[in-house]
């Protein structure tokens, strides 16, 4: 399905991605530019455990979920961000919007996808009961 072909299409994006600055590291040595690569992939990671994390719980208003991830994923990437330096305390907030600016978009792919998949069940599950 779409959801399947474009899940596999960004892994194999981050996997080339990585390749091609891991060779570069050994080449050329740690540049801000690979840096950068190594710490959004360490916190693609990390979001991805905090995404499992707050899937364990189980509560029964979506919106409510969405917004414990969100806030949970925010203040993460801000915590981390701050770490590593990508934000000063004058631009902390930035760390929402970035975030947002992913997760808006991507809800929004998925229930299509998600849409589009129930309409294709109900499709064949209405097919199979004609042909019965």
């Amino acid at each position: 399905m779409l959801k399947d072909m474009i899940k596999r299409t960004l892994i194999l994006a981050a996997i080339i991605i990585l390749a091609v600055f891991s060779v570069s590291l050994l080449s050329v040595g740690m540049t801000p530019e690979i840096a950068l690569v190594f710490e959004i992939f360490l916190l693609s990671f990390f979001v991805t455990v905090i995404q499992q994390m707050v899937k364990q719980i189980i509560c029964s208003h979506l919106i409510l979920n969405i917004i414990i991830e969100y806030l949970a994923v925010s203040i993460f990437v801000f915590l981390y961000g701050y770490f590593v330096q990508w934000f000063s305390r004058s631009n902390w907030w930035m760390a929402f919007v970035y975030v947002a600016l992913v997760y808006v978009p991507a809800y929004f792919l998925d229930m299509a996808i998600v849409n589009r998949d129930i309409a294709y069940i109900n499709a064949q599950l209405e097919r199979r009961r004609k042909e019965c």
